[in-house]
């Protein structure tokens, strides 16, 4: 890592660990009213909310010009709230707090998955980070398959909060791939968010959109020793969250592996998808998730 660390990196890590320390330094959950309050006040007024704008006229058309507004308040107001969690999240997931409660666990002690790896599939909705650290206190730590930030200092910094509770943290891409491989062959567990855009997926229809989605946790279900489960992050107040273990996923196991992935991964789109109609406003908006040309047909019929 130290090849890659420039001057640049070294004042940027410096500011997000002076934040960390210094937001840690108040209670928790006045830490998630100011952060919603910033996103709330600051968030609306940037540039890019006009792409989370785009995001819901393409996925939902039938809003109002108004409703689309107070889902993009709503998403500023939650994303304060996680980056204001940051310094917090190893209290937040504590059992012996009453921050999380979690429906459905008693799901992955089912006999039929016995002896089987436990794939854990979520989306960046509500605070994605307590879905990992939670199930690792719960006696289900995992592999999680990441996006790392582009400076190495904040991402180690990031990578030794997300790993506190005994998860190991892998990158997407090659290296993820094989970590997911090896924890599926020890028969552990593998976290992963499946609601971003991924240019080397499939496509599968996300919205009634065909988008390029990760075709991993389809791949990994159709194998005959790893089951699926969504696990949804429900926000329920100011750093408190209702996590819900849903029924596993009977991903195929089929010879065509083009075939399982779509089948799969469609299934999947439309349980995410139907999460994010539950509470828009707690699902981020500001990723491009769609193809180019859904973004240019848009504009070119407003």
């Amino acid at each position: 890592m130290t090849n890659d660390v420039t001057f640049q990196h070294k004042v940027e890590a410096l500011g997000f660990r002076f934040l960390l320390c210094l937001v840690g330094l108040f209670p928790v959950k006045a830490c998630s009213n100011f952060g919603g309050f910033l996103g709330r006040v600051i968030g609306p007024r940037l540039g890019i909310s006009r792409k989370a704008d785009l995001n819901l006229r393409l996925a939902m058309p039938e809003l109002t010009e108004k409703e689309r507004k107070q889902i993009i308040r709503d998403m500023w107001d939650n994303l304060g709230r996680v980056i204001f969690e940051y310094p917090h999240l190893k209290e937040i997931v504590r059992t012996d707090r009453d921050y999380i409660t979690v429906e459905g666990i008693e799901k992955f002690e089912a006999p039929e998955i016995k002896d089987k790896a436990l794939i854990f599939v979520g989306a960046h909705i509500g605070n994605w980070e307590v879905l990992p650290m939670t199930a690792a206190l719960r006696g289900y730590p995992q592999t999680i398959i990441v996006r790392q930030p582009n400076n190495p200092i904040v991402a180690a910094a990031i990578d030794d909060i997300r790993t506190s509770t005994g998860n190991i943290s892998a990158a997407k891409g090659v290296e993820g791939a094989r970590a997911s491989l090896k924890a599926i062959r020890d028969k552990s567990a593998v976290g992963i968010l499946a609601d971003q855009k991924m240019n080397d997926g499939i496509e599968a229809p996300f919205f009634g959109i065909p988008s390029m989605t990760p075709a991993a946790p389809a791949l990994l279900g159709s194998k005959p020793n790893a089951v699926v489960f969504p696990i949804q992050c429900i926000r329920t107040g100011p750093a408190s969250f209702h996590l819900v273990c849903h029924s596993a996923i009977d991903f195929p196991d089929d010879a065509n592996r083009g075939k399982a992935a779509l089948e799969g991964m469609t299934e999947l789109n439309g349980i995410i998808e139907s999460w994010i109609r539950e509470k828009p406003g707690d699902w981020l908006w500001l990723h491009r998730r769609w193809p180019k040309e859904a973004y240019r047909n848009l504009k070119e019929n407003s």
